[in-house]
């Protein structure tokens, strides 16, 4: 196999494919990358055995070929090359493998590429096409509130329910929900269909696509992204998912409006003082004010902000966690933000205030019980 190629291209394809490299695997044959070339077109390919992913780039190919080369050698010495041009000239028998660039040369020991695990046949049964940085919006939006639980291996994904006049991405932990509705994609498909999508896939879904529209395909068991130059096919997580909207409170009667920048950075500041271990912040709300307080009682700090909202409902105390309060306003795009409130034990929701751009977001938290 031998081809030549701009090393800033190379660069590119491997720098997307770097992150479905596992650091460490029980079968080594993973920590290494299958390069295939086909006259002009070079494609190479990572797995963990749960995600694959190919991504392609077209070079002066000079003969066929296919081999595995160590990943983590080959993506440093590229990313670490100056720009210019590389010839990669591979021995298919000894599979020794020589980097040549305009001021020195590189050798690695490949393997053969028949030892790279034979990935299945993907037979799909809905076929979808969404704008790439729409879907991506949805998944950066929701992926962040999944669980770390092991024993609720269905809530450490994201739920994506297609129906023929929406799309819906749900994630939870337990303690905070994100609930997404785009009316705008609508895909074309006959019966409803619900698949629980691990975050790592679609993290590199996120970081990987640039073209304007991306293809989703599915089935029983996976789930493959493409947007042309690259191709992630997952496996999906196989549980029921919780029945999430008996936990959405359809009775939250009390409405605070406020500035999104506002509170997020009152928020951010005030809990620098909040205790390293519950994170708490306290939100009192009286007349068109809020006061956002935090202490530790264990190293003495205190510290409050008085912001202006819309609020005229009965006067109200309730405590959140800190970061989970800013990761969802970090999540939310606009300018206003309106918080229903029911009692302070129950679930509170955010959501944007104002014009909705074709989807509703809806977030949830659970409160924390407030120290006397």
């Amino acid at each position: 196999m031998k081809f030549t190629v701009p090393v800033k291209e190379l660069a590119q394809a491997l720098s997307r494919i770097s992150s479905a490299i596992p650091q460490r695997s029980p079968m080594p044959v993973l920590e290494n990358i299958l390069l295939q070339l086909e006259g002009s077109i070079l494609s190479l390919t990572a797995t963990d055995m749960d995600i694959t992913m190919t991504t392609t780039l077209e070079v002066r190919g000079e003969r066929n070929g296919a081999l595995l080369l160590p990943a983590r050698r080959m993506v440093d010495t590229v990313r670490a090359l100056e720009l210019g041009e590389l010839t990669l000239d591979a021995d298919m028998n000894s599979k020794r493998t020589l980097l040549n660039t305009s001021s020195g040369e590189y050798r690695l020991s490949g393997m053969d590429a028949g030892e790279f695990p034979q990935l299945a046949a993907f037979d799909p049964k809905i076929t979808i096409t969404l704008p790439s940085a729409k879907f991506s919006g949805m998944v950066d939006r929701t992926s962040f509130a999944c669980s770390s639980d092991e024993f609720r291996p269905a809530m450490t994904g994201v739920l994506f329910q297609f129906r023929p006049n929406e799309i819906r991405s749900v994630a939870t932990d337990g303690f905070r929900l994100v609930r997404i509705i785009d009316h705008e994609m609508q895909p074309q498909i006959a019966n409803d269909v619900d698949v629980i999508v691990p975050p790592k896939a679609l993290q590199l879904v996120h970081k990987a696509f640039s073209a304007e529209q991306m293809t989703l395909e599915a089935n029983a068991t996976h789930v493959r992204f493409t947007d042309g130059a690259t191709t992630i096919t997952a496996r999906l997580i196989d549980e029921t998912y919780p029945n999430y909207e008996s936990v959405i409170p359809q009775a939250n009667d009390k409405r605070m409006v406020i500035r999104r920048d506002d509170i997020l950075g009152s928020v951010k500041r005030v809990s620098l003082y909040s205790n390293s271990q519950t994170r708490q912040v306290r939100l009192k709300l009286a007349g068109n004010a809020l006061r956002i307080q935090a202490e530790d009682v264990d190293t003495g700090g205190e510290a409050f902000e008085n912001v202006p909202c819309d609020y005229s409902e009965t006067e109200m105390e309730i405590g959140f966690n800190s970061q989970f309060m800013r990761e969802a306003l970090d999540r939310i795009e606009s300018d206003e933000v309106a918080f229903d409130f029911s009692t302070p034990l129950r679930p509170s929701l955010i959501s944007p205030y104002g014009k909705s751009n074709g989807q509703e977001v809806l977030m949830l938290l659970m409160p924390v019980r407030l120290n006397s």
